[in-house]
Order: C-alpha cells, then structure tokens, then sequence
C-alpha cells in the first residue's frame, strides 16, 4: 500500500497528468498505464528504476531517467529500502501468520455462508486477473504477450487463414498458378522463383523493427477485446484461450490472419477479428513480413 505522504505526493504532482507508458518486465511489454499509475507501481515495488519504459514512440530508457519520474523513482527506492530494513524477520514471519489467520477465517465464515455462496465466490476469485495481463472484463483477458517472428505457415497448416488485404490474395493466387506452371527445378534461373508469401522469400533482409511492432501492438490490442466478448456471449459453453497469429505487409496494414482454434474457422469472431486487424497501422518497412503471436482467454 503506498504511504499517506506518497499519495499525496503522486495526487499533487502536475507532471503525472495525461500521458500513456508501456513497460517491459520478464522479457514482455505491458500497459499502456497513465504516468500516475506508473508511479504508483514504483512505490509498491512492482517496478524499480531500472525498468524501461516507452511513450509508444519506439524508444525505450530507463524509468528513473524519464524526469516526470526522477524524484518518484529516487523516492520510492528510498522508501523501499527502508521498509525492508525496519522490517526484519521476526516482523515478516508476524505479518504472514497474521495472513494465515485471516484468510482461514474468511474460509470458516464462507464455509458457514453455505455452498452456493461458497462456489459464487471462488468462481469470482479465480477469474480475477492482474491488470498487467490485459483484463478486459467478463471473462476476456490477454493469455499470452505478443511475440514477434518471421516464421511461415504451410497451406496444409490446420488453421484458418483469411486474407485481409484483396490485392495480396490476387498475388498469392497468381504466385500458386505459376508454381504448377514452373519448370524442373534445374531448368529455373536463379532468383526467378518468389518463395511463400513473404516478398523476396527468404534472401531478403529482415529490416522491420520489433520494439515498435510490440509498441503498437500493445496500443491496439483492446480492439479486439469485444470481438471475444460478443463470442463468450454467442459461446458461453467455451473456456480457454483463442490463440491468433497475423502478417504486416510492406505497407504497414495487417494482411493475412490464422486463427489456430478449429471452433472459429469461420463465424463471427473470425468476421470480427478480420474487420478490427483491418484498421491497424504499423510504420511501413522493407524486406521480409513479420508474424505477430498473441492469444486471448475467453471464460473464468
């Protein structure tokens, strides 16, 4: 909980207003989280001054070099070191038998409530997630970080491939019509053959830059939160998570989307999905596509 004095702190602060962060912890992006929220994290320790932090924009330094939050960071180490000094021991060891005692109390009393009460409310406890694992209510939540590849999908691949972009699925086509037309392989010229559906195949660069695509993914995501809510709606039997995989072309749009869940390989969430991926934007690039990972969780 943070002190009194640190409330006040971050509650009178003018440069904690506005603004949006991501944060990277255990090798993944997080937020975004307003500047006040942020600090808040420091003076519970969820962050440290080493974490880098990024206004969206691509780059990326540590929090307690971000002068909006120089004095929050300096303070809260400070503070935190000090707790963990005071607090020795015996007065940890106190504080979780403490623990320990309220929470079989609770259990006494809810085993008293009776049974119906008893299921109602573990059910509750169990869907509720960290903020820090993107929950979006009703059951819908973030399962997994997105993860950025160049890896290819084969045609016999048991996934649900929809092309979002009417131009690239004219390509693609034509490129598998001159596949069957092409010649023995020692009769081709070298370079002639355009392989898979990343333009240049696999000599070409990959010139795309990773941080930014998470940054943007990170700060579009929660489109796709209502597609998996209206589907828990049209689904309330289903539970468990809805992995996706999509590809950005050169122009920075969103063309190609699998969906690695048999249930959905047609229907309105792939309709849904299709139509939010749509109005995404990543800065243009040249060079290989990337494949971006992420799944969602639908049901507590």
């Amino acid at each position: 909980m943070v002190a009194r004095t640190d409330e006040q702190l971050l509650h009178d602060d003018p440069r904690l207003e506005g603004g949006e962060w991501l944060f990277r912890r255990a090798g993944q992006v997080f937020g975004p989280v307003d500047s006040r929220a942020l600090a808040a994290m420091l003076y519970r320790g969820e962050l440290d001054g080493a974490t880098p932090v990024s206004s969206g924009d691509g780059a990326w330094r540590p929090v307690s070099q971000v002068p909006i939050f120089l004095v929050h960071a300096k303070k809260a180490e400070a503070g935190l070191r000090v707790e963990r000094e005071v607090t020795g021991a015996r007065l940890l060891k106190a504080r979780r038998n403490r623990r320990r005692a309220v929470v079989a109390t609770l259990a006494a009393l809810l085993l008293v409530i009776g049974a119906v009460g008893g299921v109602l409310f573990f059910t509750r406890r169990a869907g509720q997630t960290s903020a820090l694992l993107e929950d979006f209510g009703a059951g819908i939540r973030i399962a997994s970080a997105a993860r950025v590849g160049v890896a290819r999908r084969a045609e016999a691949d048991d996934l649900v491939e929809v092309p979002l972009d009417p131009s690239d699925a004219a390509r693609d086509t034509r490129k598998r019509r001159a596949a069957k037309a092409a010649p023995a392989p020692g009769a081709a010229s070298p370079g002639a053959a355009s392989q898979g559906d990343v333009d240049g195949g696999d000599l070409v660069a990959v010139q795309f830059d990773q941080r930014k695509i998470e940054a943007a993914v990170a700060r579009q995501q929660r489109t796709l939160a209502p597609c998996f809510r209206a589907e828990a709606g049209r689904s309330p039997e289903f539970r468990g998570d809805v992995p996706i995989e999509f590809a950005i072309g050169n122009d920075g749009r969103v063309v190609q989307l699998w969906i690695d869940e048999p249930q959905f390989r047609a229907g309105p969430l792939k309709d849904c999905l299709a139509a939010a991926l749509a109005t995404w934007r990543f800065d243009p690039f040249p060079g290989q596509r990337p494949t971006v990972s992420l799944a969602f969780g639908i049901g507590r």
